[in-house]
């Protein structure tokens, strides 16, 4: 795999109106500011309420809150070993892309240290043997080879479903093929599945965590001829 060239930019695609719908204005994808990461956790929050190991790990029905506590921590270390790319629409952030370089998946010890307090304070008492629990078996599952990391990915909960999850991973596909990159993934619902296979991302292994089943799914390079 050559050297990567994906820079840290923050203006990165304008997208006109070519991935919604009807009269919607147009986004833009922009490289998140450390500023922005807050915003960013709690949009997240909000995206992956729904998501079953989510529920099942933080133990509460209503895991927006939680989730933004959690990712909150999760982004800054994020942003340190990777990039996060945010879809703006009229200068709203609307989506959130993150994704972590080559060799630079895991977080560190200390990473993992600072995002402790915010799975331990205001969730129930086993949240943090489970939260433990589910990302330890999605680290080991890790690929050997060089790839990068895709999420953590979603999308604001009252606008899903307008073309927003697509532009963005249409973009980061198509960086991936430049940089003749492989990329991987986790998801625990069904339907992202499919969404994912829509761009090239197949599934590598099935397993459930927490009583909830998951996928890990991985892309290789499209090489044009």
């Amino acid at each position: 795999m050559k050297t990567s060239t994906i820079t840290e930019n923050r203006l990165l695609r304008g997208w006109g109106n070519y991935f919604t719908t009807g009269t919607l204005p147009p986004l833009t994808l922009l490289q998140l500011q450390r500023s922005e990461l807050g915003e960013a956790a709690r949009l997240l929050g909000r995206g992956m309420r729904d998501n079953p190991a989510n529920i099942r790990a933080f133990g509460i029905p209503d895991v927006a809150q939680a989730l933004a506590r959690f990712f909150g921590s999760v982004l800054h270390g994020l942003y340190q070993r990777g990039l996060i790319w945010g879809a703006f629409r009229d200068g709203t952030l609307v989506g959130v892309c993150g994704m972590a370089r080559p060799g630079l998946c895991q977080p560190s010890a200390l990473e993992k240290l600072r995002v402790l307090p915010s799975v331990v304070f205001g969730n129930p008492v086993g949240t943090p043997l489970r939260v433990l629990r589910w990302v330890g078996e999605w680290a080991r599952r890790d690929p050997a080879e060089p790839h990068w990391h895709l999420g953590p990915v979603a999308v604001d909960s009252h606008l899903q479903g307008q073309g927003i999850g697509s532009a963005m991973l249409v973009d980061f596909c198509a960086r991936m093929d430049d940089e003749r990159a492989l990329s991987y993934l986790e998801t625990d619902k069904s339907e992202n599945v499919r969404f994912y296979q829509k761009f090239g991302f197949t599934v590598i292994a099935e397993a459930e965590i927490l009583g909830v089943p998951n996928w890990f799914m991985s892309r290789p390079p499209r090489i044009s001829s």
